[in-house]
């Protein structure tokens, strides 16, 4: 009673729906009613309708013929006024959208509201007319005006395909959808079949994954359109969910796969066909993340993956066709039909397109007529088979006998060649190896050269950087040493004096005094300094010892797993004196950068690349100054390792060569050529990766990729 109050209160008190009337005329077919609805959005989902007619200024005008609210989780309501100018009370509402979940009807009853719930989370027992739409079969009096409510909610795209009519006039309607959905299906499975056939005859796997593609994309297809729920699982909403993931995917896979072998890709074009992979991956996710819950995520990762897979299609098969492979003509125009099908369906979903009888219908269309071009394709290629065999078996016969005669005439001069070029290559070989012996010693002569001048560098800085901490100690001994003899007369003043101090005041003032003139205050503080310096000195002097041991490591023959910016701080100690107090050096380093390696040698990278930075940065540029940064990031699989500067940078021809031996862009007498390539045969020691990017006046960058682990 209470409720029937409430509701007679709100038809009184709420304001007029402002939507344009549908007057439904006799002879009329079904009436698309989006232009003439409003709707209104609940993001909780928890109004009723009472509480929606209480909100009746919310209501927003629809703009479109079939609205489109995509993937959401909010309710909308839709309301609309309906006139019956017709000679029948028996009407029906249907929404040919069949994936929408729940969809709540209510009419108005005397002075009530009547309700009437179906979706495709109900079992289809349920539907009050046997259709695979929804269709709300209600009665409005002749002559008689009702404002009319529906509540939908959906984790799939909730578009409203909306028609009204006179009941007879909607049934009857649908009987060209029927019609037209039998006959794509009844090419389907003529398809499906004629092709198994081929295949059981002909044992080519093109057709067995052509012929699970027709299978779950015809599936795919029927469930879309709601004939699987209604014929195969009527009472299973789950299963009719998981069944657009399940036969979608399979034929996004049986598609893939065809192509491969069809195409014959893993030949003509190896890197694009391991490219569908990725394809692969994101039909296997869309299946995983909707078993874990995320339906929306699962239908996007399905478009996405759908229109990504038929433009990429697209591209591998015009390029097949340009280069010539009669096959891929067959294909490419195929796949066109099919492509344009998919973009169109995919369009509609995303609401590019409006949803209508083609954008409805197109991958129908599309698919259809790609089957059967197909299989002409698939019938053309046997033939061609065929004729490559016959034509390949004449030419080994001709071969076979031209061969004969020719080795017939051509065995006497061999075996005369034979000794002659024995003798020849007796007397090459000596030579080859007379040259490689001396091109091996020389090699060993210059590596060892390019290691001298590094070891002779590394001299050098670690001499300038010893000398300045040794400096502190050398300077400060003097003024200790003079400091401390002062304390201790005033000591020696002090014992003298010790017994006359508690009975003279004159001697007493006397140390005061001695005391203020040695300014025994500042002694102390001047002692304390000095101990500090001959302190930093000492730290200085043990960091750059420390830094030559960690980079001169005597394990540098055995794989040892070690912190790579504890390496790198060494080599920059020693470089210290390099830099001369100009360069600036800015350090990111990951804490987490431990890898297996050849520790020497890997100081010997950082060494060259930074030593031949501080070079262009001092003595190339006109700067004379600049700034160093060297940055390590742990992967998960392997340390990158980046060290770029401000230098002069190098052109695009001294990067494609700065790896050979002996090329240098350093003056006579400068350089050897040899640290980057040393630098480059350490990498590929250790299996990584080394990439230079340079820029004129702007600098160059080198990336080092290195495994974690060496294998």
């Amino acid at each position: 009673m209470n409720k029937v109050v409430l509701f007679l209160f709100l038809l009184c008190f709420t304001s007029p729906v402002k939507g344009q009337t549908i007057v439904l005329e006799e002879g009329q077919k079904p009436f698309v009613i989006g232009m003439q609805l409003e709707f209104l959005e609940d993001p909780s989902g928890d109004l009723d309708l009472a509480q929606v007619i209480a909100k009746g200024d919310a209501f927003q005008k629809s703009t479109v013929e079939v609205p489109n609210f995509q993937y959401t989780k909010s309710a909308y309501w839709v309301r609309f006024q309906l006139y019956n100018n017709t000679s029948s009370e028996d009407l029906a509402l249907e929404v040919s959208n069949t994936q929408l979940d729940r969809i709540d009807f209510y009419v108005p009853h005397g002075l009530s509201y009547t309700h009437t719930q179906m979706g495709d989370l109900l079992p289809y027992s349920q539907r009050a007319i046997n259709h695979q739409h929804f269709i709300f079969p209600f009665s409005l009096l002749k002559k008689q005006q009702a404002t009319i409510y529906l509540r939908f909610q959906s984790m799939e795209q909730l578009s409203l395909p909306l028609s009204i009519g006179k009941r007879e006039v909607v049934l009857t309607n649908n009987y060209r959808t029927d019609i037209f959905a039998g006959t794509y299906f009844g090419i389907m499975f003529v398809m499906f079949f004629y092709n198994l056939f081929i295949y059981i005859s002909v044992k080519d796997k093109s057709y067995l994954f052509y012929v699970l593609y027709i299978l779950s994309i015809a599936l795919a297809q029927a469930t879309l359109l709601g004939y699987t729920y209604k014929y195969f699982w009527p009472e299973n909403s789950y299963l009719n969910h998981l069944a657009v993931l399940i036969f979608s995917a399979i034929a996004g896979y049986g598609a893939i796969q065809f192509a491969r072998i069809f195409l014959q890709l893993d030949k003509q074009l190896p890197k694009i066909s391991k490219g569908l992979t990725v394809f692969e991956f994101l039909y296997g996710a869309a299946l995983l993340v909707y078993l874990l819950g995320l339906d929306q995520l699962s239908y996007n990762l399905l478009d996405i993956a759908a229109l990504l897979l038929s433009l990429y299609a697209l591209f591998f098969s015009i390029k097949l066709s340009i280069a010539g492979q009669r096959t891929a003509k067959f294909f490419l125009l195929a796949w066109s039909f099919f492509m344009i099908g998919m973009f169109v369906y995919v369009a509609r979903n995303l609401g590019w397109l409006p949803y209508n009888f083609f954008t409805k219908n197109v991958l129908l269309m599309g698919s259809g007529v790609e089957s059967v071009l197909l299989s002409v394709a698939l019938a053309d290629r046997i033939n061609i088979l065929k004729r490559e065999k016959e034509a390949s078996q004449a030419e080994a016969l001709r071969t076979a006998e031209e061969n004969a005669v020719l080795i017939t005439q051509q065995n006497v001069l061999l075996e005369a060649k034979v000794k002659e070029r024995t003798s020849a290559l007796e007397s090459t070989n000596k030579e080859l190896e007379y040259t490689l012996t001396n091109l091996k010693s020389a090699q060993t002569q210059l590596v060892n050269a390019e290691k001298m001048a590094s070891l002779g560098q590394l001299t050098a800085g670690i001499a300038h950087e010893i000398n300045n901490p040794i400096n502190f100690v050398t300077s400060n001994v003097v003024p200790l040493k003079r400091d401390m003899e002062d304390i201790f007369a005033l000591i020696n003043v002090y014992d003298q004096l010790q017994e006359e101090l508690t009975h003279d005041k004159h001697h007493f003032d006397k140390v005061l005094a001695f005391k203020k003139e040695i300014d025994f205050d500042y002694l102390k503080e001047e002692i304390k300094m000095l101990l500090n310096g001959i302190g930093e000195g000492a730290n200085r002097t043990a960091e750059i010892v420390k830094g030559l041991r960690i980079f001169s490591r005597l394990d540098e023959s055995d794989l040892k797993k070690v912190d790579l910016n504890e390496g790198i701080d060494s080599t920059l100690v020693l470089l210290n004196s390099s830099m001369a107090n100009r360069i600036q050096v800015v350090k990111n380093y990951d804490p987490d950068a431990y890898l297996e390696c050849y520790p020497g040698k890997l100081n010997q990278v950082i060494m060259n690349i930074a030593n031949n930075a501080i070079h262009a940065m001092l003595v190339d540029s006109e700067k004379k100054s600049g700034t160093l940064s060297i940055t390590t990031k742990a992967l998960p699989e392997s340390i990158n390792i980046t060290i770029s500067d401000t230098g002069k940078g190098m052109s695009e021809e001294v990067c494609a060569k700065i790896f050979d031996p002996f090329f240098t862009t350093k003056g006579v007498g400068q350089g050897t050529g040899l640290g980057l390539s040393i630098v480059y045969s350490i990498i590929e020691l250790h299996k990584g990766s080394i990439k230079v990017t340079s820029e004129i006046d702007k600098g160059t960058i080198f990336s080092i990729d290195l495994p974690k682990y060496q294998r």
